[in-house]
């Protein structure tokens, strides 16, 4: 028997509803507020993250699934999004300042667990060009009226990573102080040191808790200039009367991060983030554009939230074709959507069908009844009747 490929998912029924709920409530709080829907190729060029992302990351180095297409091109499945919309706005708006959404899969080699599938789905938003302290703020913003439509209360941690000059310092002091207490290390954490050694501070082994716990902490090695945009930062936050927790261990792991990184936490799991990444049109040789952008786990919001839909489902049952055509006809003029059978039946074997579909009602065509199949209450089919229902 032919199986479904390690880390991916099959999202049916409920899980279903739930991945349509998530991007209609999306759409509504982004496209609908002027983040332009881009629908991204999956396949790109491998030098794009390399260049982006960084050639030392986890990423890059061990995640990517990467091949060599019939002429010889080193293409990859996109592991994340942020890189190919800055891509995209230089090839296409290099001169302009542009608000997108994206909402698609991506995919990265890992060990598959809850939370973390190797195709994953992402959802987010960035705003690319000439960007200021308000832009910051209205991602943040954007991404709070979302979470909130979904009636998830995430708090929110934010932190300061400096410029890609600060940062560079602070890790060059990062790696003399994990070197001196190597042995005390996890070896994943060993193993980062001198390649990716920001992302040490992301660990979750006890191992290292200890030894994170005591490290360097960032603000030490970061400029007046830098502060200031960091204390302007959480005035904003705070006259807008938005709560959020300062992580001076938020790094975002990226190298195209500067500045602002934060995160979206809600009871234990980081359902999404993002922050400031004003080179990275210029490492890849695109532009001088600036962006601030976010990223949502749609994988991680479908398994944590209790959805139930807010419109009843009908199912239409009957012997004769012209007495559910003529039922289908009302039920159309009146916007009232339905299911059908499958195919033509017996009226019981149509019943059950409808029970299988865990309808709320069972319009009987032949009969011109609404039956509840949860407490067998019966009425006579009328639209007027039907609407009070639902």
């Amino acid at each position: 028997m032919i199986e479904q490929v390690k880390g991916t998912r099959n999202l049916f029924g409920a899980e279903s509803e739930k991945y349509i709920h998530i991007f209609n409530t999306f759409c509504d709080a982004f496209v609908d507020y002027g983040y332009e829907l881009v629908e991204l190729p999956i396949l790109e060029h491998k030098e794009l993250f390399i260049k982006s992302i960084g050639e030392n990351s986890e990423i890059v180095t061990k995640q990517m699934y990467e091949f060599k297409d019939k002429g010889d091109r080193s293409l990859v499945l996109r592991p994340e999004a942020t890189a190919s919309v800055v891509r995209f706005h230089n090839e296409f708006f290099k001169n302009e300042s542009k608000k997108y959404s994206y909402f698609g899969k991506m995919y990265r080699y890992e060990s598959p667990q809850k939370n973390r599938y190797r195709e994953f789905i992402q959802a987010g938003a960035e705003l690319i060009g000439t960007i200021d302290d308000f832009s910051d703020l209205q991602i943040i913003k954007s991404s709070i009226n979302f979470l909130e439509k979904l009636n998830i209360k995430a708090k929110l941690n934010i932190n300061t990573i400096g410029s890609i000059e600060e940062r560079n310092l602070y890790i060059k002091e990062l790696e003399s102080y994990f070197k001196k207490n190597k042995n005390n290390l996890s070896k994943e954490s060993n193993e980062k040191i001198g390649k990716n050694t920001l992302r040490i501070l992301d660990s979750n082994d006890p191992l290292d808790s200890e030894i994170i716990d005591l490290a360097p902490v960032i603000y030490q090695y970061l400029d007046e200039d830098t502060l200031d945009k960091y204390e302007n930062l959480k005035l904003n936050l705070n006259n807008e009367n938005i709560e959020y927790v300062e992580n001076s261990k938020l790094v975002r792991g990226l190298d195209y991060y500067n500045d602002l990184t934060f995160e979206f936490v809600y009871k234990a799991t980081v359902l999404g983030g993002g922050g400031r990444y004003d080179k990275l049109a210029e490492s890849l040789k695109l532009g001088n554009s600036a962006g601030v952008g976010v990223a949502f786990g749609v994988d991680r919001i479908i398994n944590c939230i209790n959805y139930v839909p807010s419109s009843k489902k009908i199912m239409l049952i009957g012997q004769n074709f012209d007495d559910i055509h003529s039922v289908t006809k009302k039920l159309d003029k009146s916007g009232i959507k339905y299911l059908l059978p499958i195919r033509k039946s017996k009226e019981n074997t149509q019943y059950k069908e409808a029970i299988k579909n865990n309808v709320d009602y069972v319009i009987n065509c032949t009969e011109k009844t609404i039956k509840n199949p949860k407490n067998s209450e019966s009425f006579e089919f009328n639209i007027r009747n039907l609407k009070k229902l639902i």
